[in-house]
């Protein structure tokens, strides 16, 4: 199992810095956490700069360390305790901005020499200023590569790890599996540190200088609530632009923006045909039995139980389940297995929802019982996405997002479903297990094998 890797966050003014931190570093510990990492904002540099241009990328007071002794006393606390093979626990300060300039390098290298004080056992590093400055100083502690680095590719990486003595390169959100894969192999003796839920957005940290992820102050947020979008890009436009049998011109044809939705295609396929109009039917079902041919392996395609069986999503799968048990009956189709599946995702996805009403959304305490009683909605592909890491060696931490949810307890809970793994884990599977909120890539993973978590989960990826 991964170490669990987490995130100090504590906004030390108007704390009892010390019984706070030793009661803080204690109960993470007792819940499993393995690593820490924090920023630090010390008073000589946000007195100057605020904490809107940080050190570390991060934006608000309460995502820093701000002053000297508390860093110290936290330092001394992880310390004192040891993993299970009887190591000390260890502790790094994130030094990544995207850039220092020459005003305020100076305060980045006191930063450090702070840090060398009181043993800090990392830093994680951003930049390539700060690489070198460790590197004239001769760091002769454990240095990471931050996510602000962008390293998306082999040669980037192998630029680094024969530059500089690097302990182990961070992934950014925004990776894909596949790409995940195919580093991590090629680089067996590095260490890397993944996402256990990923990203969306291509311009994630380091290509990005917005403040994103605060809600209301999130700048995406707001242009993606604003906008209409009138017509879908060709989701397959990434296995386009790999194809190497298609030429320039084919691919920018195959990427244009008359992309049809299959499952709104299929709802006027099925009004045409009960329409009973002056149309070609044969032509009709023709039409229907290429689109469940094409989009059966389709990774979405389930019930989400933690949503209305009005959410597009699940209406989504509801009319291809028409179709296919459509086509099974009428046009020997032959997708029994399809057409079961289907129906069991949707009953059991139905069946979850209302009793989730019942046992929770009804109950004053709908929040603290959700939250400690089931998966977070992104959980289930979590259990996903800890099983395939879980394939290479040289992954050695996992991180989820920390903000607003107990992440001991969460990680925690998934390494218990895994260490305790039986037929009955799999009530857990069509229970809101949400591709769309875990964000990885991951159809290259499942292109060809639809039941595709019950048959990895048997064939026991983990280990």
């Amino acid at each position: 199992m991964f170490k669990k890797i987490v995130w100090l966050g504590f906004k030390t003014k108007w704390k009892n810095a010390t019984s706070d931190i030793e009661a803080y570093i204690n109960w993470l510990v007792e819940h499993g956490a393995d690593e820490f990492f924090t920023g630090y904002n010390p008073p000589y540099w946000h007195e100057k700069y605020g904490f809107e241009v940080s050190p570390n990328g991060r934006f608000s007071e309460h995502e820093q360390i701000t002053d000297f002794e508390s860093l110290a006393k936290i330092v001394e606390e992880v310390h004192k305790y040891k993993n299970k093979d009887g190591e000390t626990l260890e502790i790094f300060i994130n030094a990544n901005a995207w850039y220092y300039t020459d005003l305020t390098m100076p305060l980045i290298e006191k930063m450090l020499k702070e840090a060398q004080d009181i043993w800090v056992d990392w830093v994680i590093v951003g930049n390539v200023e700060t690489l070198e400055y460790l590197m004239q100083i001769g760091w002769k502690k454990k240095i990471n590569i931050s996510t602000i680095m962008v390293l998306y590719s082999k040669e980037a990486i192998r630029f680094f790890i024969e530059r500089y003595p690097i302990n182990k390169v961070i992934f950014g959100r925004e990776v894909t599996l596949a790409e995940i894969e195919d580093i991590v192999t090629s680089f067996p003796e590095i260490k890397f540190e993944v996402w256990g839920e990923g990203d969306f957005c291509r311009y994630n940290n380091g290509l990005c200088f917005a403040e994103h992820k605060y809600s209301s102050r999130d700048i995406c947020t707001m242009v993606v609530n604003d906008l209409i979008i009138k017509k879908s890009y060709n989701p397959a436009f990434k296995k386009i632009a790999l194809d190497e049998n298609m030429t320039l011109e084919e691919k920018l044809s195959s990427m244009d923006d008359t992309y049809t939705d299959p499952f709104e295609r299929i709802r006027e396929i099925f009004s045409e045909i009960e329409l009973d109009l002056d149309q070609d039917k044969n032509k009709l079902h023709e039409e229907l039995i290429q689109i469940v041919k094409q989009n059966k392996d389709r990774e979405d395609l389930y019930f989400e139980g933690y949503s209305s069986p009005q959410e597009k999503v699940n209406k989504n799968i509801m009319d291809f389940y028409k179709a296919v048990k459509y086509a099974n009956a009428n046009l020997n189709l032959a997708e029994t297995e399809l057409e079961k599946e289907l129906k069991n995702s949707i009953q059991s996805g139905l069946k979850f929802y209302s009793d989730w009403l019942k046992k929770v959304a009804w109950k004053s305490n709908m929040k603290a019982e959700e939250l400690n009683l089931f998966y977070n909605r992104s959980d289930a592909l979590n259990l996903f996405n800890v099983a395939f890491f879980s394939k290479f060696p040289n992954v050695v931490t996992m991180k989820f997002p920390t903000r607003w949810r107990n992440y001991s307890e969460k990680l925690q809970k998934i390494t218990d479903v895994f260490e305790n793994w039986n037929e009955s884990v799999y009530k857990y599977l069509d229970k809101g297990s949400s591709i769309r909120n875990t964000y990885y890539d991951q159809s290259y993973i499942f292109w060809w094998d639809k039941l595709w978590f019950r048959k990895m989960m048997k064939g026991k990826i983990y280990k």
